[in-house]
C-alpha cells in the first residue's frame, strides 16, 4: 500500500510555548469527507522526541470530559488544506501520539469556542482528568501539507 508523506508544525498562537513540527504519513486514499488516516508520525514537541502514534480510537491520559467523565476519542483523520474553503484540517478528535519525556499530546480541531480553532491537549502525569495542572490546552496555528 501506497503512504503518502506530509510535513506538518504548530505553535502557540501567541508565540510561546508548545512548538512541535514533524512528518507524518497517511492512507493514499482520502474518506468521503476528504480526510486521510494518520499511519505513522514522527518529529518533536517543545524538542522533545515523539514516541508513537496511538491507535485512532485511543484517548489519551487525562484527556477527559470532567463533566460526564467520557475520553476524548482520537481518530487521526487529516485533510489538506483547503484555501476556497473554510474547512479545517483536523477533526474534532485529532492525532493523539505519546513523547519520549511519558508525556501525551492531543491535536485537535475544537468547533465549541466562539471561535472554531486548532489545539494542543498536553498530559503530563499524574495525568489528572481535564485541563487541570499539569496538563495543559493551547490554542495553536497548525498546518500540514503533502509533500509526497
Amino acid at each position: 500500500m501506497k503512504w503518502l508523506r506530509w510535513t506538518w508544525q504548530y505553535s502557540a498562537a501567541d508565540g510561546s510555548s508548545p512548538i512541535a513540527k514533524g512528518r507524518l504519513w497517511t492512507s493514499s486514499r482520502p474518506t468521503r469527507d476528504g480526510y486521510y488516516r494518520v499511519r505513522a508520525i514522527k518529529g518533536n514537541r517543545d524538542g522533545v522526541k515523539i514516541a508513537s502514534l496511538l491507535p485512532a480510537g485511543a484517548a489519551i491520559p487525562g484527556n477527559i470530559d470532567t463533566i460526564t467523565g467520557q475520553p476524548y476519542l482520537g481518530d487521526n483523520l487529516i485533510r489538506p488544506q483547503d484555501p476556497g474553503a473554510d474547512r479545517p484540517q483536523l477533526t474534532v478528535g485529532g492525532i493523539n501520539f505519546s513523547l519520549n519525556d511519558g508525556s501525551f499530546t492531543n491535536l485537535f480541531y475544537a468547533t465549541y469556542p466562539p471561535t472554531p480553532s486548532y489545539y494542543d491537549f498536553h498530559s503530563v502525569a499524574p495525568f489528572p482528568d481535564g485541563v487541570v495542572s499539569p496538563n495543559t490546552e493551547t490554542f495553536i496555528g497548525f498546518t500540514a501539507e503533502i509533500v509526497s
